[in-house]
């Protein structure tokens, strides 16, 4: 009996990627090569696909322990199969309270948990500013900072470190407001796609703006179904279905790096917008291309 703790860490769970599978167990992924950049379309097995070995490991330097198996999969993924399913079955809008709860903490999980988030959590270039805090409230005595600061200072672990307290902090708020409670203050969209037409990538969350402000947050969750939270509305729903599913998945492509579908028959439209938010320098810039892309998309529509 293998007991040894999972190695094949995913940041986006097989069981959300299954909806987009072409055969059993596998899925059609898009990518741009990065050592030729020729785009690629390749049918690939779902459980090697957007994962990354020991991304959830936090090494400290008298030891290292995984969070996949302790918080990642029992507070995460379990729930999160059930209440993802049950979203793309049935009306999530209609939903009980504690149900909209708990598709808002899977879905805040899953922007969490990608590696560039984590990379971004990850504190260590903040250290001595909070040494120097933590020593201005005078709570501690200041040998006792230095020690604690310099500890972690020895971590490159300190992003997952902080993922792990979010995921907690998400069910038990005891350090700040929970992001998921942005997600169930807002107005949420279920939109529908007849043709099945709805893209996944390995950056399926797209949010812009605060979760606990301004916000707007688009996922497909299959592809027949996204959800739209919004505490401004957007005109999403005034758009013609064929020009709002493009929108979606022109979304859904803004942060990645690979995208997924069911055949081959998006490549033109991968090709052509996969990462394309990150290739932007300023919001200005990420506003005018949605924009100019609904302008085109609307254009074609009226023909």
């Amino acid at each position: 009996m293998n007991n040894q703790p999972p190695k094949n860490h995913h940041f986006v769970p097989q069981h959300f990627l299954k909806a987009w599978q072409s055969s059993e167990g596998k899925i059609i992924r898009y990518r741009h090569i990065p050592s030729t950049g020729a785009f690629e379309v390749k049918e690939v097995a779902i459980k090697k696909t957007a994962s990354v070995n020991d991304l959830y490991r936090i090494e400290f330097p008298d030891g290292s322990f995984e969070i996949e198996s302790t918080l990642v999969t029992p507070l995460i993924d379990e729930p999160g199969h059930k209440i993802i399913e049950k979203a793309r079955i049935s009306r999530a809008t209609a939903w009980a309270a504690h149900d909209k709860r708990q598709l808002a903490y899977y879905l805040t999980c899953l922007e969490a948990r990608h590696p560039e988030v984590l990379k971004a959590m990850n504190i260590n270039d903040h250290l001595e500013t909070l040494r120097r805090q933590m020593k201005s409230t005078r709570h501690a005595s200041h040998e006792s900072i230095d020690e604690v600061i310099d500890f972690l200072k020895q971590s490159r672990s300190l992003g997952e470190y902080a993922f792990g307290l979010l995921v907690q902090n998400e069910t038990l708020p005891l350090i700040e407001q929970p992001f998921s409670d942005g997600l169930v203050a807002a107005d949420m969209y279920e939109y529908g796609c007849e043709s099945g037409g709805l893209i996944c990538s390995n950056y399926p969350t797209s949010r812009w703006g605060n979760y606990l402000r301004e916000l707007l947050f688009i996922i497909a969750i299959s592809p027949r179904k996204a959800l739209v939270y919004s505490n401004s509305p957007k005109g999403f729903g005034q758009l013609p279905a064929s020009v709002r599913t493009r929108l979606i998945n022109l979304y859904t492509l803004a942060k990645a790096k690979t995208a997924y579908f069911t055949d081959a028959s998006q490549s033109d439209f991968i090709a052509a917008h996969l990462g394309w938010a990150t290739k932007l320098q300023t919001f200005d810039e990420q506003k005018r291309y949605i924009s100019d892309f609904v302008m085109v998309q609307l254009s074609g529509a009226r023909l």
